[in-house]
């Protein structure tokens, strides 16, 4: 399917097919940076998605990759207790550190573009194995992270 080219939603202006080198957020424990992200742009160089779908799409890549990260499971609905996904012991209280999980990403016939999840890793008390806490941890604040990402892009918010 062929991308259809829009004018801007802003100024009318013909748009043309640009990348951005960099747009970062966060959300709590998540830092999301997506490197070399395809966009439209106009002359005045107002910015808007690839397809009016990319954003939710994009949601759904994220977080079809979090069976790929190493994770702890949560228990409790109140009072919060992260286990070690291989041993089911308890995870330490504090973060070890922070790990970056880089992904290519690939939409539709435009040029592969990079995200990258960016966690804190907790230690397993028994085991030693570094992991996230929860893929809940990831999973809950994609969406959050994304509104981040459309404000750093630049791209205009709808409603």
């Amino acid at each position: 399917m062929a991308l259809k080219v829009p004018h801007c939603a802003r100024c009318s202006g013909a748009c043309e097919l640009k990348t951005l080198a960099s747009v970062s957020a966060e959300d709590g424990p998540l830092k999301l940076t997506l490197l070399d992200l395809p966009v439209f742009a106009c002359v005045k160089d107002h910015k808007a998605p690839v397809h009016g779908d990319f954003m939710i799409w994009l949601i759904h890549e994220i977080r079809a990759r979090e069976a790929q990260i190493e994770a702890g499971r949560e228990e409790g609905m109140l009072f919060k207790k992260h286990l070690c996904g291989a041993c089911g012991k308890d995870l330490a209280a504090k973060s070890e550190g922070r790990r970056v999980y880089p992904y290519e990403l690939k939409y539709e016939e435009l040029a592969p573009f990079k995200v990258q999840i960016d966690m804190p890793l907790y230690k397993c008390s028994a085991c030693g194995k570094e992991q996230i806490r929860s893929t809940r941890d990831l999973h809950g604040r994609v969406p959050a992270a994304m509104v981040g990402i459309n404000d750093d892009a630049g791209f205009p918010h709808s409603g």
